[in-house]
Protein backbone atom coordinates (compact mmCIF):
# COMPACT_ATOMS: atom_id res chain seq x y z
CA UNK A 1 0.00 0.00 0.00
CA UNK A 2 1.81 3.27 -0.87
CA UNK A 3 0.88 6.34 0.91
CA UNK A 4 0.73 10.29 -0.95
CA UNK A 5 2.98 12.81 0.15
CA UNK A 6 -0.12 14.59 1.60
CA UNK A 7 -0.65 11.67 3.42
CA UNK A 8 2.50 11.23 5.42
CA UNK A 9 2.67 15.06 5.64
CA UNK A 10 -0.66 14.58 7.62
CA UNK A 11 0.34 11.83 9.66
CA UNK A 12 3.89 13.50 10.77
CA UNK A 13 1.60 16.59 12.15
CA UNK A 14 -0.81 14.36 14.09
CA UNK A 15 1.85 12.33 15.78
CA UNK A 16 3.70 15.89 16.53
CA UNK A 17 0.83 17.03 18.31
CA UNK A 18 -1.39 14.10 19.43
CA UNK A 19 0.30 11.02 18.98
CA UNK A 20 -2.96 8.45 20.66
CA UNK A 21 -4.91 10.38 18.40
CA UNK A 22 -3.50 7.94 15.42
CA UNK A 23 -5.48 5.45 16.54
CA UNK A 24 -8.37 6.86 14.54
CA UNK A 25 -6.36 6.34 10.71
CA UNK A 26 -7.13 3.38 9.27
CA UNK A 27 -4.08 1.65 8.50
CA UNK A 28 -3.78 -1.83 6.28
CA UNK A 29 -1.23 -3.95 7.72
CA UNK A 30 -0.93 -7.88 7.57
CA UNK A 31 -1.46 -8.73 11.23
CA UNK A 32 -0.79 -12.26 12.69
CA UNK A 33 -3.52 -14.30 14.19
CA UNK A 34 -4.06 -14.53 17.65
CA UNK A 35 -6.63 -16.12 20.00
CA UNK A 36 -9.68 -14.48 19.77
CA UNK A 37 -11.83 -16.60 22.28
CA UNK A 38 -11.18 -16.67 26.18
CA UNK A 39 -9.79 -20.69 26.02
CA UNK A 40 -7.64 -20.03 28.87
CA UNK A 41 -11.13 -20.40 31.32
CA UNK A 42 -12.45 -23.27 29.54
CA UNK A 43 -8.65 -25.21 30.68
CA UNK A 44 -8.11 -23.99 34.49
CA UNK A 45 -10.17 -21.62 36.58
CA UNK A 46 -8.65 -18.10 36.35
CA UNK A 47 -8.34 -15.59 38.62
CA UNK A 48 -7.08 -11.83 38.58
CA UNK A 49 -5.77 -10.86 41.49
CA UNK A 50 -4.87 -7.58 43.56
CA UNK A 51 -1.47 -6.78 44.76
CA UNK A 52 -1.21 -7.87 48.19
CA UNK A 53 -4.15 -10.39 47.83
CA UNK A 54 -3.52 -14.04 49.50
CA UNK A 55 -0.98 -16.37 47.23
CA UNK A 56 -1.54 -19.16 49.35
CA UNK A 57 -4.32 -22.34 48.95
CA UNK A 58 -5.25 -23.23 52.41
CA UNK A 59 -7.39 -26.18 53.28
CA UNK A 60 -9.24 -27.09 57.08
CA UNK A 61 -8.76 -29.78 58.48
CA UNK A 62 -10.18 -31.26 61.71
CA UNK A 63 -14.20 -31.59 61.30
CA UNK A 64 -15.43 -35.22 61.87
CA UNK A 65 -18.87 -37.00 62.56
CA UNK A 66 -19.23 -38.86 65.71
CA UNK A 67 -21.84 -41.81 66.59
CA UNK A 68 -24.46 -39.93 68.95
CA UNK A 69 -24.47 -41.41 72.35
CA UNK A 70 -27.19 -40.57 74.29
CA UNK A 71 -26.59 -38.67 77.91
CA UNK A 72 -22.34 -38.91 76.46
CA UNK A 73 -20.13 -35.65 76.46
CA UNK A 74 -18.67 -35.91 72.55
CA UNK A 75 -15.26 -35.20 71.30
CA UNK A 76 -14.60 -32.08 69.68
CA UNK A 77 -12.78 -31.97 66.51
CA UNK A 78 -10.30 -29.08 67.10
CA UNK A 79 -10.63 -27.05 63.17
CA UNK A 80 -6.86 -26.55 62.08
CA UNK A 81 -5.88 -24.60 59.02
CA UNK A 82 -2.95 -25.71 57.07
CA UNK A 83 -1.00 -23.39 54.29
CA UNK A 84 -1.30 -26.05 51.10
CA UNK A 85 -0.06 -24.22 48.18
CA UNK A 86 0.82 -21.17 47.70
CA UNK A 87 1.97 -19.60 44.07
CA UNK A 88 5.41 -18.89 42.67
CA UNK A 89 4.94 -15.61 40.83
CA UNK A 90 6.03 -15.42 37.53
CA UNK A 91 6.24 -12.28 34.84
CA UNK A 92 5.34 -11.55 31.60
CA UNK A 93 7.22 -8.37 29.83
CA UNK A 94 6.55 -7.48 26.15
CA UNK A 95 8.92 -4.28 25.00
CA UNK A 96 8.71 -2.88 21.30
CA UNK A 97 11.58 0.27 20.51
CA UNK A 98 11.04 2.03 16.60
CA UNK A 99 12.78 5.61 15.02
CA UNK A 100 10.46 8.85 16.14
CA UNK A 101 11.45 10.04 12.76
CA UNK A 102 9.66 6.46 11.72
CA UNK A 103 6.83 7.00 13.84
CA UNK A 104 6.14 10.06 12.61
CA UNK A 105 5.97 9.46 8.66
CA UNK A 106 3.23 6.70 9.72
CA UNK A 107 5.62 3.19 8.89
CA UNK A 108 4.37 1.27 11.89
CA UNK A 109 0.64 2.63 12.05
CA UNK A 110 -1.08 4.14 15.25
CA UNK A 111 0.38 3.24 18.91
CA UNK A 112 -3.14 2.27 19.44
CA UNK A 113 -2.90 -0.55 17.23
CA UNK A 114 0.61 -1.25 18.55
CA UNK A 115 -0.38 -1.10 22.39
CA UNK A 116 -3.53 -3.96 20.97
CA UNK A 117 -0.84 -6.07 19.09
CA UNK A 118 0.89 -5.81 22.51
CA UNK A 119 -1.38 -7.15 24.36
CA UNK A 120 -2.92 -9.81 22.18
CA UNK A 121 0.73 -10.93 22.05
CA UNK A 122 0.33 -11.42 25.69
CA UNK A 123 -2.49 -12.85 26.25
CA UNK A 124 -1.30 -15.24 23.76
CA UNK A 125 1.61 -16.30 25.92
CA UNK A 126 0.03 -16.76 28.65
CA UNK A 127 -2.29 -19.49 26.99
CA UNK A 128 0.91 -21.42 25.29
CA UNK A 129 2.57 -21.06 28.55
CA UNK A 130 -0.48 -22.75 30.36
CA UNK A 131 -1.52 -25.24 27.54
CA UNK A 132 2.43 -26.56 27.43
CA UNK A 133 2.56 -26.43 31.51
CA UNK A 134 -0.62 -29.16 31.69
CA UNK A 135 0.54 -30.91 28.19
CA UNK A 136 4.20 -32.00 29.60
CA UNK A 137 3.12 -32.61 33.35
CA UNK A 138 2.87 -36.39 32.61
CA UNK A 139 5.17 -38.62 30.49
CA UNK A 140 5.74 -42.37 29.96
CA UNK A 141 8.35 -42.17 32.79
CA UNK A 142 5.94 -40.57 35.30
CA UNK A 143 2.80 -42.50 34.97
CA UNK A 144 1.43 -45.40 33.57
CA UNK A 145 -2.03 -43.98 33.40
CA UNK A 146 -2.17 -40.33 32.69
CA UNK A 147 0.28 -40.69 29.67
CA UNK A 148 -0.08 -42.48 27.06
CA UNK A 149 2.02 -42.07 23.51
CA UNK A 150 -0.44 -43.19 20.68
CA UNK A 151 2.23 -43.82 18.34
CA UNK A 152 0.76 -41.79 15.53
CA UNK A 153 -2.52 -39.51 15.12
CA UNK A 154 -5.44 -39.71 17.48
CA UNK A 155 -7.56 -42.54 17.60
CA UNK A 156 -10.59 -43.47 19.45
CA UNK A 157 -9.12 -46.02 21.55
CA UNK A 158 -6.71 -44.27 23.16
CA UNK A 159 -9.51 -41.03 23.51
CA UNK A 160 -11.57 -43.49 25.22
CA UNK A 161 -9.10 -45.05 27.27
CA UNK A 162 -7.93 -41.79 28.74
CA UNK A 163 -10.97 -40.42 29.42
CA UNK A 164 -12.33 -43.17 31.06
CA UNK A 165 -9.39 -42.70 33.33
CA UNK A 166 -9.88 -39.17 34.05
CA UNK A 167 -13.82 -39.96 34.94
CA UNK A 168 -12.46 -42.49 37.57
CA UNK A 169 -9.39 -39.82 39.12
CA UNK A 170 -10.57 -36.44 37.82
CA UNK A 171 -14.20 -36.24 39.11
CA UNK A 172 -15.28 -36.41 35.62
CA UNK A 173 -13.55 -35.11 32.42
CA UNK A 174 -14.85 -32.02 31.49
CA UNK A 175 -12.83 -31.30 28.23
CA UNK A 176 -10.65 -32.89 25.73
CA UNK A 177 -8.22 -30.13 24.17
CA UNK A 178 -5.84 -29.56 21.56
CA UNK A 179 -4.95 -27.94 17.81
CA UNK A 180 -7.05 -28.57 14.83
CA UNK A 181 -4.01 -30.41 13.18
CA UNK A 182 -3.79 -32.75 16.72
CA UNK A 183 -7.76 -33.60 17.04
CA UNK A 184 -8.56 -33.65 13.10
CA UNK A 185 -8.99 -37.16 13.35
CA UNK A 186 -11.78 -36.97 15.36
CA UNK A 187 -13.94 -35.90 12.51
CA UNK A 188 -13.30 -39.13 10.97
CA UNK A 189 -13.74 -41.33 14.11
CA UNK A 190 -16.13 -39.07 16.34
CA UNK A 191 -18.91 -39.86 13.96
CA UNK A 192 -18.94 -43.29 13.86
CA UNK A 193 -19.45 -45.91 16.63
CA UNK A 194 -17.14 -49.00 16.81
CA UNK A 195 -18.56 -51.65 19.39
CA UNK A 196 -15.21 -54.21 18.63
CA UNK A 197 -16.83 -56.94 17.36
CA UNK A 198 -17.95 -55.85 13.78
CA UNK A 199 -19.58 -58.00 11.12
CA UNK A 200 -18.56 -58.18 7.49
CA UNK A 201 -19.36 -55.01 5.57
CA UNK A 202 -20.78 -52.92 8.40
CA UNK A 203 -17.67 -52.01 10.85
CA UNK A 204 -19.11 -49.31 12.58
CA UNK A 205 -22.49 -47.68 13.38
CA UNK A 206 -23.36 -44.19 12.52
CA UNK A 207 -24.60 -41.53 14.55
CA UNK A 208 -26.54 -39.27 12.07
CA UNK A 209 -26.71 -36.38 14.01
CA UNK A 210 -22.97 -36.04 14.27
CA UNK A 211 -22.85 -37.07 10.70
CA UNK A 212 -25.12 -33.87 10.07
CA UNK A 213 -23.30 -31.82 12.87
CA UNK A 214 -20.00 -32.92 11.06
CA UNK A 215 -21.22 -31.70 7.26
CA UNK A 216 -22.96 -28.24 8.58
CA UNK A 217 -19.72 -26.82 10.11
CA UNK A 218 -17.00 -29.13 9.56
CA UNK A 219 -16.20 -30.27 13.38
CA UNK A 220 -18.21 -32.02 16.38
CA UNK A 221 -18.44 -31.05 19.40
CA UNK A 222 -18.66 -33.68 21.69
CA UNK A 223 -17.26 -37.00 21.68
CA UNK A 224 -17.74 -40.11 24.39
CA UNK A 225 -19.96 -37.40 26.05
CA UNK A 226 -17.23 -34.54 26.60
CA UNK A 227 -17.48 -31.08 25.08
CA UNK A 228 -14.49 -30.95 22.42
CA UNK A 229 -12.18 -27.31 21.83
CA UNK A 230 -10.02 -27.38 19.23
CA UNK A 231 -7.45 -24.80 19.35
CA UNK A 232 -6.22 -22.70 16.04
CA UNK A 233 -2.99 -22.30 15.34
CA UNK A 234 -1.42 -19.22 15.82
CA UNK A 235 2.13 -17.72 14.52
CA UNK A 236 4.48 -15.23 15.72
CA UNK A 237 3.90 -13.24 12.38
CA UNK A 238 3.57 -13.35 8.57
CA UNK A 239 6.96 -13.69 7.53
CA UNK A 240 8.70 -15.82 9.78
CA UNK A 241 5.04 -18.23 10.50
CA UNK A 242 6.77 -20.32 13.11
CA UNK A 243 3.56 -22.22 15.15
CA UNK A 244 3.19 -21.37 18.58
CA UNK A 245 1.38 -23.90 20.18
CA UNK A 246 2.32 -27.48 20.49
CA UNK A 247 0.50 -29.91 17.60
CA UNK A 248 1.92 -33.23 19.15
CA UNK A 249 -0.47 -33.09 22.61
CA UNK A 250 -3.99 -33.56 23.07
CA UNK A 251 -5.06 -33.42 26.60
CA UNK A 252 -8.26 -35.05 28.66
CA UNK A 253 -8.94 -32.41 31.57
CA UNK A 254 -10.81 -33.07 34.58
CA UNK A 255 -12.88 -30.45 37.22
CA UNK A 256 -10.84 -27.81 38.85
CA UNK A 257 -7.11 -29.56 37.91
CA UNK A 258 -6.02 -26.02 39.16
CA UNK A 259 -5.95 -22.45 38.41
CA UNK A 260 -4.33 -19.30 36.17
CA UNK A 261 -4.00 -16.33 38.33
CA UNK A 262 -2.89 -12.83 37.03
CA UNK A 263 -1.28 -10.62 39.89
CA UNK A 264 -1.95 -6.85 39.37
CA UNK A 265 -2.87 -4.97 36.04
CA UNK A 266 -0.83 -4.66 33.35
CA UNK A 267 1.47 -1.94 33.87
CA UNK A 268 2.58 0.45 30.94
CA UNK A 269 6.15 2.31 29.99
CA UNK A 270 6.28 4.87 26.96
CA UNK A 271 9.18 7.26 26.94
CA UNK A 272 11.59 8.40 24.39
CA UNK A 273 15.14 7.91 24.54
CA UNK A 274 17.06 11.25 23.36
CA UNK A 275 20.42 10.07 23.73
CA UNK A 276 20.38 9.13 19.58
CA UNK A 277 19.72 11.02 17.20
CA UNK A 278 16.56 10.95 15.90
CA UNK A 279 15.24 9.57 19.15
CA UNK A 280 14.02 6.18 20.16
CA UNK A 281 10.60 5.47 21.36
CA UNK A 282 9.96 2.67 23.45
CA UNK A 283 6.61 0.83 24.68
CA UNK A 284 6.54 -1.81 27.43
CA UNK A 285 4.12 -3.78 28.60
CA UNK A 286 4.42 -5.70 31.62
CA UNK A 287 2.37 -8.12 34.55
CA UNK A 288 2.88 -11.38 36.89
CA UNK A 289 1.03 -14.49 36.61
CA UNK A 290 1.46 -17.55 38.36
CA UNK A 291 -0.07 -20.97 37.28
CA UNK A 292 -0.99 -23.83 39.94
CA UNK A 293 -1.73 -27.41 39.41
CA UNK A 294 -3.38 -28.98 42.74
CA UNK A 295 -5.14 -32.23 41.12
CA UNK A 296 -2.42 -33.64 38.45
CA UNK A 297 -4.37 -36.83 38.52
CA UNK A 298 -7.49 -34.85 36.60
CA UNK A 299 -4.82 -34.46 33.46
CA UNK A 300 -4.41 -36.57 31.05
CA UNK A 301 -2.09 -36.03 27.98
CA UNK A 302 -2.13 -38.04 24.70
CA UNK A 303 1.01 -37.68 22.70
CA UNK A 304 0.18 -38.37 18.96
CA UNK A 305 2.30 -37.65 15.35
CA UNK A 306 -0.94 -35.55 12.93
CA UNK A 307 -0.89 -37.06 10.00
Amino acid sequence: MEFTKEQREAWAELAKNDREAMAEIIVEYVQPNHLSADYMSLLLNTRSLNLGDMLVKKVRKGIRVHTLVPGAVHLASELTVTDRINYVLDAADVKVVYSEWDIENGDIGSVADIRREMSAKLRDFYFNKMFTALSTIWNEANTPDNYTDVGGELTHTALEDMIDEINYRGGGAKLIVGSQRALQPITKFGVFWDNGTPTAGTPHAAFPSALEELRQTGWIGRYYGVPVLRIPQIWDNPEDNNALLPEDKVLVIGENVGEFITYGDVRTKQWTDMNPTPPLWYLELYQMFGLLVDNSQGIGVLEVTPA
